[in-house]
């Protein structure tokens, strides 16, 4: 160790990241399976330590979940790995003791970390391997065939199961519509333009120019599913190849999730690093970790335009790190749609102005592999921070409707050993503001509150509104399918317009006024 590294008493038990590796499959029908994507990225991230034999070394291995694999996913019964931490140890030769799969949602990979760290921490692990990936495209291009998948393994054993595996929206919520995040964010960006009292074509116009600047830096990342850079116009107009999906958001403010991506890193002690003579050029220190849930049920947010969970969140990971939002140089926030970076920029307090908000170029340019996107805008991080010594460099995740979040602070400087948040406090506050005023089977005049027009592969189809009713009730409720009806709401302002609802078939219906 360097004297510079003495002087500054590194902690033993400080964690640190010594190996990355990414990986991007562009092949449809004839694509890597997911044991063999994972192996992929996870043989990189060790080749990038530079540790001859690393594998032997390996005591947690630690997936997070494929997006298939949960109750909400159609296919999920073509998935059958039963331990795939197990099936991707098998794969790489590596026997590990602690075997750990991570929950849905696109804070998993944090809800590893964290689990990982605490476990190094307690000294029950001395060096992780983390992997995420989604193998989409391949398996969604087979399955169209008619191709078998023949994706299964059964190597014996049981996973530990960690983090909250909820569904992410109430079955009434899902009747209306509000279980697509193709359907929700859009009710976010109208709510944003509302609050802030913009027009739709101007919210459009900022999201478009937010985004540009996240596909230009996608169009110079090696592991772009996309590496494309569109300008603000070529992301706002509607055409055949970008059409409207849920107003105001065109396809090109959409993830894509459809892809062929797998990401890997190497997470362990200084002393462990130090021990296997691992070169200071490759530790990037895990400097904070936070985990938090906003209010469950959208329908239950006291507003659509804040998340007091992310401030929360990235305000403990920088008191963890102990340093201030203004001496982070590298971000990246998660960016599904410009709704979730528009309200964690709000949130932190990051100037309207400031667009170079990720370093992997985002979600719909980049990628958006299921819950496995920050696994990416990690290794990404390292890379960054390698590059640029003692800076610091923070990411954000979230999870189904700006729901599940979680931050992390990295930087070349060592850091000191982990200690796990207690949130519990937190938790409770921020689960204590939901409105207690919310009608399934609302009846009666009311306003819009925000809103969305869904259009499909085949045209338009229905409206989505949140509403409230002239009691105070809030309530959701859709349109009929009538185009007259759904060009109206495209082309004039909703917001605050007058509606009426009533029941038709089980769901709610609303007419405008």
């Amino acid at each position: 160790m360097s004297e510079s590294k003495q002087n500054k008493k590194v902690d033993k038990k400080a964690p640190v990241i010594i190996g990355v590796g990414d990986f991007t499959d562009k092949s449809k029908e004839d694509g890597l399976n997911p044991q063999e994507l994972l192996a992929k990225a996870s043989e990189l991230a060790i080749q990038d330590s530079g540790i001859k034999n690393l594998n032997q070394h390996i005591d947690y291995l630690g997936v997070v979940r494929f997006s298939v694999d949960f109750l909400t996913a159609t296919n999920q019964s073509s998935f059958q790995y039963s331990n795939f931490p197990r099936t991707l140890g098998n794969k790489l030769g590596i026997s590990a003791k602690q075997e750990v799969y991570a929950p849905m949602g696109g804070n998993s990979p944090q809800v590893l970390l964290d689990d990982a760290l605490s476990k190094i921490t307690a000294g029950d692990t001395e060096c992780a391997l983390l992997a995420g990936g989604e193998a989409l495209q391949t398996m969604i291009a087979r399955l169209k065939s008619g191709l078998s998948l023949d994706w299964l393994d059964e190597p014996g054993g049981s996973p530990e199961m960690i983090g909250n595996n909820a569904i992410g929206f109430s079955d009434h919520e899902k009747l209306h519509g509000m279980d697509l995040p193709t359907n929700v964010y859009p009710l976010f960006a109208n709510a944003i333009r509302k609050h802030e009292g913009k027009t739709a074509e101007t919210h459009l116009q900022e999201s478009s120019d937010l985004f540009s600047t996240f596909s230009k830096i996608a169009s110079n990342n090696p592991f772009s599913w996309f590496p494309t850079f569109r300008s603000p116009e070529e992301i706002s107009d509607v055409t055949p190849n970008n059409r409207m999906i849920g107003f105001p958001y065109t396809k090109y403010l959409n993830s894509v999730i459809r892809v062929n991506m797998s990401s890997a890193y190497v997470l362990m002690s200084q002393e462990k690093a130090d021990e296997l003579n691992v070169a200071e050029s490759k530790r990037v220190y895990v400097h904070g970790c936070s985990i938090l849930d906003d209010i469950w049920n959208v329908t239950e947010r006291p507003d659509f335009h804040s998340s007091p969970a992310i401030n929360a969140c990235v305000n403990q990971t920088l008191s963890q790190a102990e340093i201030e939002l203004k001496d982070i140089e590298h971000f990246d926030l998660y960016s599904c749609f410009p709704s979730a970076v528009q309200i964690a920029k709000k949130e932190l307090g990051i100037a309207p102005e400031k667009k170079d908000l990720t370093v992997t170029g985002g979600l719909p340019y980049f990628g958006g592999p299921g819950n496995s996107y920050t696994m990416f805008s990690t290794t990404e991080m390292v890379r960054q921070l390698r590059k640029k010594p003692d800076t610091y460099g923070l990411l954000t995740a979230n999870s189904w409707f700006i729901t599940k979040h979680a931050a992390v602070v990295m930087s070349t400087k060592p850091a000191k050993t982990y200690e796990k948040i207690d949130n519990s406090s937190v938790q409770k506050d921020i689960n204590s503001r939901a409105i207690k005023n919310f009608t399934e089977k609302p009846k009666g005049n009311g306003k819009i509150e925000t809103y969305t027009v869904i259009n499909g592969r085949k045209g338009l189809e229905f409206a989505l509104i949140i509403g409230v009713l002239e009691d105070g009730s809030r309530f959701i409720a859709n349109s009929l399918k009538d185009e007259k009806l759904l060009n109206t709401m495209i082309n004039n302002e909703m917001l605050d317009a007058k509606v009426s609802v009533s029941q038709k078939e089980g769901k709610n219906i609303f007419n405008l006024i």
